[in-house]
């Protein structure tokens, strides 16, 4: 990371009425866009180098020890997406989440699997690349995790711990491990 760019691209962010930290990792400069009133808070990182972009929506907040993957699918984040401390997202099969969307702590967000078949070994097969999709108004408790493919629903809750392996429904309220659906929020 280039120290120049890396502090050229903080201070025009800051005139632009963004708050990025100058201890914030930002690698892939010029593939990230961010929306007005954007914050990414110390220590908080964006990798867009590998990608074909990391877009953030108006007034996304990243918070601490946050970590944003671009990847080879990219990363859009709709207006006012809150991502907690610990936090990551992998754009690898490439990620969307809708606005108003709250990530809590430590939540995983992971669009690739790895292959593993017999008598090859795992780390040199390929992966298996898919988008997620995590609707508007949603809401991810800490140290869920959201599984390759999987589309979260306008309005979901994803409790703390939970593991999606498969689709949610609008307004659905899911635990468990996988999740199953516990109620609705109507």
């Amino acid at each position: 990371m280039n120290p120049i760019k890396h502090l050229l691209f903080i201070l025009r962010q800051r005139r632009a009425g963004n708050r990025v930290s100058f201890s914030a990792y930002l690698k892939g400069h010029e593939q990230i866009e961010l929306g007005h009133g954007c914050k990414i808070h110390a220590d908080a990182s964006v990798d867009a180098s590998r990608s074909p972009g990391v877009r953030f929506g108006d007034k996304v907040t990243l918070n601490r020890y946050a970590y944003v993957q671009g990847g080879a699918g990219g990363v859009r984040l709709g207006n006012r997406v809150e991502i907690n401390n610990f936090s990551i997202v992998n754009g690898t099969g490439g990620v969307d989440i809708g606005d108003d969307t709250l990530v809590g702590p430590g939540v995983r967000i992971i669009s690739y699997q790895h292959r593993h078949a017999r008598g090859t070994l795992i780390r040199t097969q390929a992966v298996d690349a898919r988008p997620i999709r995590i609707g508007r108004d949603c809401w991810l408790g800490a140290n869920s995790v959201i599984l390759a493919g999987v589309t979260i629903g306008d309005g979901a809750v994803v409790a703390a711990g939970a593991i999606v392996r498969a689709d949610v429904p609008d307004y659905a309220i899911v635990a468990g491990v996988p999740t199953s659906v516990k109620k609705y929020r109507i």
